[in-house]
């Protein structure tokens, strides 16, 4: 099953800018931990028999240098054990650490062998040992490109760095230059020959990669990519529907520890769960939940037409009131179900409000991305948090989420539904400050001044009273749920209110149907083919003209 992907890329893998395959990562490091536990038992085994079947070693084995390079391979070989099953560090962090742990097995084998007296009569008989654990790392402990010729080259080089050693501390014969060339040469050349297999291994892994299967679904090209997943257009093979696959980012889950891979994971899947959960037309729909092939989540969503409403203010400027109040009351719909089942949304944003165009509707709201939903009914869906992970974006933060509350309820949701109104009507957010942490401090100390001291538009007294009710730092003293605040939105009698025609005649004048084929030649040309929410599920069509 091929995946096209909407970056380009290439097979081969560049040294510069080479990313691992996350799933190649994975397999390696789960690799350098059986490679280091079995160098740690062989080097225990293998000392014992040598020192009871070759008796006469024992005087070399006896050497400190010998004694002290053993151990240390021990040692880090229990320690590499230890960071995978504690999943202390990132998996990324770990590879770069197998590196030093090949050159210290490498120094190990070269300090032993070099730690005798070679007679320079005979003829050399054998290879070094070396050249096995070259090949054998080679193969078994792939990494980027540069990294792997330079692991490959320092291993190499262990052999002629302990012959010096030992030559200056036990005061040997040197070899005739023939001799010491017969036993250097041969890691050198297996390094060379490794480097050329590593960037085949991983050309494969990347070949692998694009032709991943995913349940019954095609992946297409990729629509849009936030924080921690991307989401890719998709085709069921089946029954040829466009869909949505929101996976997490491989480059997340390569960049952090086990510990927090873990989390991510279980947010993931969280989220996926949460959002099948609820069954409002207004909420995104989800279709289908799995793993790929090396057990990443994945779920499948339908596919949105249209654009969010961070990116319809950005394009378009404010909305007028009539527009914004039919928003708000699909939003409310979707929210008062969620609410009623415990769960809170926590970040409600104009990019987590999609709005599209749904066969003959227009303006028709999808409230996405559950992936920081906190539920008030204690269960497996308790709240997952990594350390120093956001909880909601700072510019729609109510204030008991930003002093850390952990009694919320609903109305923390429609606190941002005001801060997300406010934006819409104005086109100004309600506290625009410098930094994130700033605005989170006004959510909690400054008091919002009113949308008609902020914009020079017509703004009904009415529907300003309900949204600055909703701004309210006491939830105690905000509209209490969202069926409420729907029922009140509802009694507004706004002169000019947005119909279904108006709506149906925004959307052919500026953002008319385009096929899929259009969108693509855009991407291949460099331009944006669609505004996306951070979750991506939407693809939106360009703007022509303003409102």
């Amino acid at each position: 099953m091929n995946v096209r992907r909407a970056s380009s890329g290439t097979d081969s893998p560049s040294p510069a800018t080479f990313r691992m395959p996350p799933a190649l990562v994975e397999k390696v490091a789960q690799r350098l931990c059986w490679v280091s536990l079995i160098c740690a038992v062989t080097t225990v085994i293998g000392l014992n028999l040598q020192h009871y079947l070759q008796p006469d070693l024992r005087v070399v084995l006896g050497r400190p240098l010998v004694r002290l390079t053993s151990l240390g391979v021990i040692l880090m070989s229990a320690g590499f054990v230890a960071l995978q099953v504690k999943k202390l560090v990132k998996k990324t962090t770990l590879l770069d650490l197998g590196i030093l742990f090949q050159l210290a097995v490498s120094f190990a084998l070269a300090t032993f062998e070099t730690s005798m007296d070679w007679s320079a009569a005979g003829p050399v008989r054998g290879v070094s040992s070396l050249t096995v654990w070259v090949a054998l790392c080679g193969l078994l402990l792939p990494n980027a490109p540069a990294k792997a010729g330079i692991a490959a080259l320092g291993c190499a080089a262990m052999w002629p760095l302990a012959y010096t050693l030992n030559l200056h501390l036990y005061h040997f014969q040197p070899l005739p230059w023939n001799r010491l060339a017969v036993w250097i040469y041969p890691p050198f050349l297996m390094a060379g020959w490794t480097f050329l297999l590593n960037r085949k291994i991983v050309s494969m892994h990347l070949s692998q990669q694009k032709a991943e299967e995913l349940g019954s679904y095609t992946l297409d090209y990729m629509i849009g990519q936030g924080g921690m997943g991307e989401v890719w257009r998709a085709k069921h093979r089946m029954l040829a529907r466009d869909a949505a696959i929101k996976l997490i980012r491989p480059a997340v889950l390569s960049s952090v520890s086990g510990r927090q891979e873990s989390l991510i994971q279980k947010r993931f899947e969280r989220e996926a769960r949460v959002t099948a959960s609820l069954r409002s037309p207004h909420t995104v729909a989800l279709f289908d939940f799995g793993k790929t092939k090396d057990a990443k989540f994945y779920y499948v969503m339908e596919l949105l037409d249209g654009i969010d409403l961070q990116t319809l203010v950005e394009r378009f400027g404010p909305m007028p009131p009539g527009r914004v109040v039919r928003i708000l009351l699909q939003a409310c719909e979707s929210l008062e179900e969620a609410h009623r089942l415990g769960i809170i949304h926590r970040d409600i944003k104009p990019k987590n409000i999609f709005l599209c165009k749904l066969g003959l509707r227009y303006d028709f709201v999808k409230v996405l991305d559950f992936g920081l939903v906190k539920t008030l009914i204690p269960d497996e869906l308790s709240i997952h948090t990594m350390e120093g992970a956001a909880t909601g974006t700072p510019a729609y933060l109510s204030p008991e989420i930003a002093l850390g509350h952990e009694k919320i309820d609903g109305r923390a949701d429609l606190y941002s539904l005001g801060c997300l109104a406010y934006y819409l009507l104005t086109g100004q957010l309600v506290f625009p400050e410098s930094n994130p942490t700033a605005q989170a401090l006004a959510h909690v100390q400054k008091m919002p001044l009113r949308l008609s001291e902020r914009t020079d538009l017509p703004i009904p007294a009415e529907l300003e009273r309900i949204i600055m009710n909703l701004l309210e730092k006491e939830p105690t003293k905000r509209i209490w749920s969202a069926q409420e605040l729907a029922r009140q939105l509802r009694r507004l009698h706004l002169d000019g209110s947005w119909s279904d025609e108006d709506a149906a005649s925004w959307w052919q004048t500026n953002l008319p149907e385009r096929s899929i084929l259009a969108v693509r030649q855009e991407e291949a040309s460099g331009d944006s083919p669609a505004s996306l929410s951070p979750v991506g599920l939407g693809l939106s069509s360009g703007a022509q003209s303003n409102r």
